[in-house]
């Protein structure tokens, strides 16, 4: 990298820690603003969130893996850059009026990639165009738990539900809650054995959004091909609600057997140790099914080029015989 580059890239991460770090950026309401960085860093003491605070030192390894590879890359100079750096600006404009970070984090990403293709090409900014889609996961999107947050509480109730009376659990959905059923016979009335209130942390939101980091590193490093990653990442949310659906099972069965305040907590909303401890339950689960359907998607592909192989030496061979 010449000297003109390299001032090239210090000019523009001098620029980033201005407009990210000292600029005061927005608040929502008031006058009072705060810059983007204050803005992060406030989400990311959010555990929905805390997975963005990791996510610049992955895309970091990332492009310090490929270095060798980019390097071999011819530099040049494209000037969609300079037109994708202005459009950046404007977007950043546009949210400081506006008061909405949102527009601020599209400006930031926009100037990334515009700077990268002004100085150094469209073939070296390809190669960092994962480490650069990695980068997204960095920015909280708290509007996604309001709008969809819900609907997934709802649907956790449901297939839990589902779950537990085809494996022989009386189960009662009510709302956002699960509890046993009553039992004349035995003189249980309804939620004696368990009751779970699925509040908006056991909803999968919390996790769903670190498994679909976790999901598009696995993704990247376990497939080659690009058909093959996207499929692989499509599998996430069925997924992460798979998992999530599992360690409800756990706390359910748990305070079948150990009782309600040992597995879930208390009358107080205290959670127990137990039911912290679960959470870990998501991730292993997860981890599992993915590697079960990179297992599968590779068996399958094997198969097609199998009986592709099998057609070509046939029509190879017939016309010899």
């Amino acid at each position: 990298m010449n000297r003109k580059r390299i001032i090239s890239w210090l000019l523009l991460a001098f620029s980033l820690v201005l407009l990210m770090a000292v600029q005061p950026y927005a608040a929502g309401y008031g006058h009072i603003r705060r810059t983007i960085c204050a803005e992060l860093l406030l989400h990311w003491h959010d555990a929905t969130w805390q997975h963005g605070a990791l996510v610049p030192f992955i895309v970091g390894y990332l492009i310090w893996r490929r270095r060798q590879d980019v390097a071999q890359l011819p530099e040049s100079s494209s000037r969609w850059g300079f037109v994708l750096v202005a459009l950046a600006l404007f977007y950043y404009f546009a949210g400081f009026r506006a008061n909405n970070f949102y527009c601020g984090y599209l400006g930031v990403m926009t100037l990334l990639a515009g700077a990268s293709l002004w100085l150094e090409g469209a073939q070296r900014s390809r190669s960092r165009l994962f480490a650069w889609l990695m980068l997204g996961f960095m920015w909280p999107l708290p509007f996604l738990e309001e709008s969809i947050g819900y609907q997934m509480r709802l649907l956790m109730v449901k297939t839990t539900g589902f779950v537990l009376n085809a494996v022989g659990v009386d189960a009662l959905v009510s709302g956002t809650a699960l509890q046993s059923m009553p039992n004349i016979e035995l003189g249980r009335k309804a939620g004696d054995l368990f009751s779970v209130g699925i509040a908006a942390p056991c909803s999968g939101m919390r996790s769903l959004f670190a498994l679909l980091v976790v999901g598009a590193l696995f993704s990247y490093f376990r497939q080659r091909v690009m058909w093959r990653r996207l499929t692989l990442f499509s599998t996430i949310l069925p997924i992460a609600i798979a998992a999530n659906m599992a360690r409800i099972v756990v706390l359910i069965f748990a305070a079948m057997i150990f009782g309600q305040q040992w597995a879930i907590g208390d009358a107080e909303k205290e959670v127990s140790v137990f039911h912290e401890f679960t959470g870990i339950v998501v991730f292993l689960v997860a981890l599992l099914l993915l590697q079960f359907a990179s297992w599968l998607l590779n068996r399958m592909c094997s198969g097609l080029g199998f009986k592709r192989s099998r057609t070509v030496s046939r029509q190879v061979v017939a016309p010899v015989l």
